[in-house]
């Protein structure tokens, strides 16, 4: 069992999923996909940058907590987000450096790639976003990443690194 795992508060008379003051929610995976997929193209790449441009802030807000919680050194941290990942069911993380640009990260099992099913382009804008706040964290400068390989493509994992500028 993860960190993230051992410190959700399951409050089940409330409704509510906790980690200290911030409220998780479960939703299935192909739930959320299905949303994109029922928007005509246009919408749907305008509405998975908003989900991307979301959790970059959202999920930075997460990240920020977790790094301030004891993950104070560059392996601690990304070991706690890749654990956190995991706990939450955003598949397997791992984080490589990628020299100049800051980090560079592979996921296998990304519920994105898996519930959107085959499709012509990448679809996991939630960990791009991620990324992007993982990034800023540690290198303490905002980049642009893209998904350069997406299991919804039929690559074998989804792969992500930064855009060049």
């Amino acid at each position: 069992m993860g960190l993230l795992q051992q410190r959700l508060k399951w409050d089940a008379p409330a409704g509510a999923i906790l980690d200290a003051d911030r409220r998780y929610v479960m939703l299935r995976a192909d739930v959320l996909m299905g949303l994109f997929a029922a928007l005509p193209p246009g919408q749907r790449a305008q509405a998975l940058d908003s989900l991307q441009a979301s959790v970059r802030t959202y999920g930075g807000a997460s990240a920020r907590a977790y790094q301030a919680s004891g993950a104070a050194d560059l392996a601690a941290f990304l070991r706690v987000m890749a654990e956190s990942a995991a706990d939450l069911g955003w598949g397997a993380w791992r984080f490589e450096p990628d020299h100049g640009a800051g980090l560079r990260l592979s996921v296998r099992n990304s519920p994105f790639a898996m519930a959107a099913g085959p499709g012509d382009r990448p679809v996991c804008h939630a960990i791009t976003g991620m990324l992007e706040a993982v990034s800023a964290l540690v290198t303490g400068a905002s980049r642009t990443f893209r998904e350069t390989r997406c299991a919804s493509m039929g690559a074998s994992c989804c792969e992500f690194q930064a855009q060049n500028e």
